[in-house]
């Protein structure tokens, strides 16, 4: 069950079916940024400015659904932990999420972070 997890989370970004049971890069803000001040957003609340983006963000394991520059939030807000690379998936709100195999200081690929 562990594994249709795994597809369901990733299934746009990569084939999962890892019999170790995959790792997922973790994300984190860059040096210097905050979401403090990012207005937040989602399905029942105010649109985003203009030239902003509904984006979600895993941090520390707490989802933040947010209205943030989505050209620049892989670039310059977040960045991604192991080796993987920054990915935003395609929905309302987006989904900021790390693709790519990870190496090193991973999250686990259960849904759910102890």
């Amino acid at each position: 069950m562990r594994i249709l997890g795994c597809c369901l989370t990733v299934m746009t970004l990569a084939a999962c079916g890892s019999d170790d049971g995959e790792k997922l890069g973790r994300l984190k803000l860059r040096e210097g940024q905050s979401l403090d001040l990012a207005q937040e957003c989602g399905v029942n609340l105010p649109q985003c400015p203009q030239g902003l983006s509904c984006l979600v963000l895993k941090l520390d394991g707490v989802s933040k659904a947010r209205c943030v520059d989505d050209t620049q939030v892989c670039s310059k807000l977040v960045s991604c932990t192991g080796g993987t690379e920054c990915a935003i998936l395609d929905s309302y709100p987006g989904q900021v999420t790390c693709s790519g195999k990870c190496t090193s200081d991973c999250d686990s690929s259960v849904s759910s972070s102890p």
